[in-house]
């Protein structure tokens, strides 16, 4: 167990070419009572701020770039390549073909309120991407509490039963309300039960999200 009070996050490169990494952040908000005033893209400066709450880096082939929010609140998510969106026209898969999934999180909120985080494939999937932390740090998912210290995605339509993965055009995770956020792209299969998000109620410790070569076996 980590003797650290708070979390950070990492972003580790696990392929073999660098990559550009977007980092989105949550907006302050006074009626968030988890996370009302989370850190932004000024509190990092190795990011190349591409709008009011994004930025980006390039991140080497088996580079690992820390964002250390000093204690503050770490709301927001990371995509690889390019920014969160659904299919692009014409694009090659990791550059939007089939949209682009995203590792999301929520860090050092205030208490009694959890951390979190998960992959989601809303929008889709451009990447093979994984978040890991200490199997020792109390991260458990689902209905009944279950440990887990790593979660990872899988493609666009095999994710239902995948645990902390929003599969494909399912923002309940177990189905679709409202409208798709992408309509071109197909709806789940949804999970069959609520095991989308990984939390805990405590702090400290590293997560650490890994943009992987290939899908897992």
């Amino acid at each position: 167990m980590s003797t650290t009070s708070d979390t950070k996050l990492s972003i580790y490169n696990d392929t073999a070419q660098e990559v550009e990494v977007y980092v989105t952040f949550a907006a302050g908000n006074h009626r968030n009572e988890c996370c009302p005033e989370p850190v932004g893209v000024e509190h990092f400066p190795f990011l190349d701020r591409t709008h009011a709450l994004q930025g980006k880096l390039v991140l080497g082939a088996g580079k690992v770039q820390e964002l250390d929010p000093g204690g503050k609140c770490l709301s927001g998510n990371v995509s690889f390549y390019i920014p969160p969106q659904c299919p692009v026209p014409g694009a090659d898969f990791h550059h939007g073909e089939t949209g682009t999934n995203i590792a999301e999180f929520t860090l050092n909120p205030k208490k009694p309120c959890m951390e979190a985080f998960d992959i989601s494939c809303v929008n889709g999937v451009n990447c093979y991407m994984a978040i890991k932390v200490d199997p020792k740090e109390g991260w458990t998912y689902g209905p009944d509490n279950e440990p887990i210290d790593s979660i990872y995605n899988r493609a666009l339509q095999e994710n239902s039963g995948n645990p902390g993965v929003y599969p494909v055009n399912c923002t309940d995770c177990v189905r679709l309300v409202g409208r798709p956020p992408c309509p071109s792209l197909p709806v789940g299969p949804a999970q069959k039960s609520r095991i989308c998000n990984v939390q805990r109620k405590g702090r400290g410790g590293t997560v650490q999200i890994v943009l992987l070569p290939q899908m897992p076996a």
